[in-house]
């Protein structure tokens, strides 16, 4: 059964210091409107050990400026703060209704509790993703969710969650309001009340290593092998030419290609020790000493590889770090080889309407510039997703040339060719930025200077 309470007087309901979401003053003020035009039809979700909000911070702020003694509540047990913020952006991406469900038992103008026989689906869903994730907090949690119906027990709020209680034997805590009120109300539910911000999170950028994909393993298996590698680079590659990867994961296929008697180099400022999910601090120096010895030696590079980087940034001033280094590592006659995630990959994950669902299918809570939460082992990360028009448009503040190559609903390949030269300050502050990243602890390991002073000698003469 719901762990339900109707009235939890509003002073002792308390926000948590992570909200994934912000509101305009203006769409609060519609907030308010729509909750003293048909009352709080959906309740808040609070932490049962201390009514901290798990989701439903903005009804809360609405209710307080309109001065509502009391709000209605669900209850449940999340055992650390980071299943809550996973709880609260699941709970918030499933407010749909795109099947048909009807209760057989409802009252009007009041909360009421449906038990499962009394629960009809009348179509199966379209949106199995969704349905998953539903189906997953309701195995972890109990009973969470809640619907609105019309005046005849119909489901036009979150019949998905009514879809999933009833498939597992659950009831459905469910608010009806008359069929009169029923098309208002739906233009009300329509607007944006929130928009997700991840700033206040506390994400950093050495987290980030959990959002880069995995590629062929150090051990030599193909299970994961890179499609930019094996199809795009290095069919391109002579002996001759010499080549860097930023952002090289475990740099197995730095590894593979050295040992093929390539002149290959890597950077990876989260490179892990082998066997461990520690850093390795010495070896992340190892590869910017050796880049910093061959760039003085050598000079740039013929070619810089940046695999699924620019989707594991914290923020969009490390995305303009990171394509200054690949900016600055190469010749005149250089050709930076990219791919990144495509937007298009999670929006058509958001209409799977297949009957199984692939454990590498994901549900993405994305905010106003397209990033998305994610959270792998009580560690918090971002991802970052590109249109093809965005990528481009991106790629081309660094570049003369970009042309993409490939673009599946996953990912966007693309060459860059004739770097721009641009000023001695932008190279200074962005490759500070991301040659010396913040390790735990506030750890900053300076070994970065002599590769910088380096990149911007070599790129001043670049065109001479």
């Amino acid at each position: 059964m719901i762990d339900f309470i109707e009235n939890i007087p509003t002073s002792e309901v308390t926000g948590s210091t992570y909200n994934p979401r912000v509101i305009t003053e203006g769409a609060l003020e519609k907030l308010q409107y729509s909750i003293k035009r048909f009352g709080m039809v959906k309740p808040l979700i609070v932490n049962a050990s201390n009514n901290v909000i798990v989701a439903g911070h903005q009804r809360k702020k609405a209710a307080e400026a309109i001065g509502m003694p009391t709000l209605p509540c669900v209850r449940i047990s999340t055992p650390n703060v980071q299943d809550e913020i996973h709880f609260n952006l699941l709970h918030n991406s499933i407010e749909t209704s795109q099947n048909r469900v009807h209760l057989e038992e409802y009252e009007v103008g009041a909360y009421h509790y449906c038990p499962s026989a009394k629960i009809r689906v009348e179509n199966e869903p379209k949106n199995l993703l969704i349905c998953s994730e539903i189906t997953r907090l309701l195995s972890q949690y109990n009973e969470w969710g809640s619907v609105v119906t019309d005046g005849d027990g119909v489901v036009i709020l979150n019949a998905e969650y009514a879809y999933c209680a009833k498939k597992m034997g659950f009831g459905v805590l469910a608010y009806s309001i008359p069929n009169e009120d029923v098309q208002e109300f739906l233009e009300c539910i329509g607007i944006e009340y929130g928009k997700y911000n991840f700033d206040n999170l506390g994400i950093k950028t050495y987290h980030q290593f959990k959002a880069q994909l995995r590629r062929r393993s150090t051990d030599g298996r193909r299970q994961n092998t890179s499609s930019l590698y094996e199809d795009i680079l290095i069919p391109r590659l002579q002996k001759t030419d010499s080549i860097i990867d930023v952002g090289a994961g475990r740099m197995a296929y730095m590894k593979m290609l050295k040992s093929q008697g390539y002149d290959i180099h890597a950077y990876e400022p989260s490179l892990m020790a082998k066997g461990s999910n520690s850093l390795d601090m010495k070896g992340i120096i190892a590869n910017i000493l050796d880049a910093e010895k061959t760039v003085k030696a050598n000079g740039l590079f013929d070619y810089c590889i940046l695999e699924f980087v620019i989707n594991s940034i914290v923020d969009d001033e490390f995305e303009k770090a990171v394509l200054t280094l690949c900016n600055a590592t190469l010749k005149a006659t250089g050709t930076l080889i990219t791919c990144t995630r495509n937007l298009e990959g999670v929006t058509r994950s958001y209409d799977q309407k297949s009957n199984s669902i692939g454990k590498g299918i994901a549900l993405y809570c994305l905010d106003e510039n397209n990033y998305a939460l994610s959270i792998a082992n009580g560690i918090a990360f971002k991802q970052k997703f590109h249109t093809r028009e965005s990528y481009t448009a991106l790629l081309e503040q660094f570049f003369e040339d970009v042309k993409v190559l490939r673009c599946t609903a996953n990912t966007i390949y693309c060459a860059c060719a004739t770097p721009k030269q641009l000023s001695r300050e932008h190279y200074e502050e962005y490759l500070e930025k991301e040659l010396n990243i913040e390790y735990p602890g506030g750890f900053h390991h300076n070994k970065h200077r002599g590769l910088m002073d380096a990149l911007i000698a070599k790129v001043a003469e670049r065109y001479d």
